[in-house]
This record gives C-alpha cells, structure tokens and sequence, in this order.
C-alpha cells in the first residue's frame, strides 16, 4: 500500500531501501545458516564431555565469550558518557554515539538473554558426537554482535546484516535445543 502523505519519489526510495534490506537480511540467514553447516564438518566435537559436569564446564568457557563482548559494549558506554561530558543518563543531553552505544548494549543483552540459556539446554541434550555446534553457534553469535555493532556505527541500517546472523544462530539454537527436549533424546 503506498504511502500517500510521501511524494511519489520519496515513497519509491522508500520501498525500494525495504526491498533491499530484506533481500539483504533474506541472503545474511541463507549464508547463516549455510556456514553453520559448513561449520559443523569443520569443527570437532570436544572430547570427555559426556558427564553432566563436564558439559556445563564447556558450557561456561563458550558463554565467557559472549559475556566479554558485553564487557566490552558496557564500556563503550561508559566511554561515550565521558567522551560527551553528558554524566547524568537523566538530565544531560546524549549525543548520538552514546544513543548507539546504549542501543547496541541494550539489544546485545537482549539477545545473549536468548542465546546463553538455549546454548546451555543444547550442551546439555545434544549427542557427543554433535558438540562442536555447540562452538560453531558460540563464533557465530559473537559474529553477529560485532556485525551489529560496526554496522550501527555507520549507519542504523547497517545494524542489520549482524541482527540477521544473531536472530539465525538464535533459532537454531532455541530451535535445536527445543527438538532435543521434545524428542526426549538423551546425552552422549
């Protein structure tokens, strides 16, 4: 449905940057989705991992990676507020970068809310010999954070490609995780 309050030029650009931008997003899942499995042959299963502990360490050294980048993306915040002089998150204006910064953080945490809890049902279900997806969709995920946030920097469209990737590496990690617990599969 065209947009009548836009002049007809405007309402093109406008549909066309949709058009691209979802054939964009369309492609970055394909190739998610692909490298993952591409991933999988590539990358070995850790080995002595079949007692419950023993998955839950591998579990904790995968999910320290996300938790870095959160680091990181906290002080790229608090960087931003003292770069901008705006010390008071409530009465100081925010420049645009601190804007992002928050946002990037904001939705990194949002994300790593899904990803970490679903990472630790599928290390818990998945057979030995599939543990290596367990790493794959840890490189994956971080991936796709940094994507999101060197994108946001450039411009808020660019955000999207590294929210493609963290959304598909996300459902297929919910998705696998959720699989595994209604097939009732069992460890090892």
């Amino acid at each position: 449905m065209p947009d009548s309050s836009l002049p007809h030029s405007a309402a093109h650009r406008r549909n066309s940057l949709i058009l691209r931008a979802l054939l964009l997003n369309g492609a970055v899942v394909v190739v998610t989705a692909l490298l993952f499995v591409l991933l999988l042959s590539v990358v070995a299963p850790p080995t002595g991992v079949n007692a419950p502990g023993a998955r839950m360490v591998l579990w904790a050294r995968l999910v320290v990676w996300p938790a870095l980048l959160l680091f990181l993306m906290v002080g790229g915040v608090m960087a931003m507020r003292g770069r901008h002089a705006a010390l008071n998150p409530i009465d100081d204006p925010e420049s645009r970068g601190q804007r992002v910064a928050q946002r990037v953080l904001a939705n990194s945490v949002e994300q790593s809310a899904i990803f970490v809890p679903a990472l630790a049902a599928l290390v818990v279900t998945l057979p030995q010999p599939s543990l290596g997806a367990a790493a794959v969709a840890t490189g994956l995920f971080v991936l796709g954070r940094l994507l999101f946030w060197a994108g946001y920097l450039v411009h808020p469209f660019a955000r999207a490609p590294g929210m493609a990737m963290t959304l598909t590496v996300n459902l297929i990690v919910l998705g696998w995780a959720v699989l595994l617990q209604l097939g009732g599969m069992q460890p090892g």
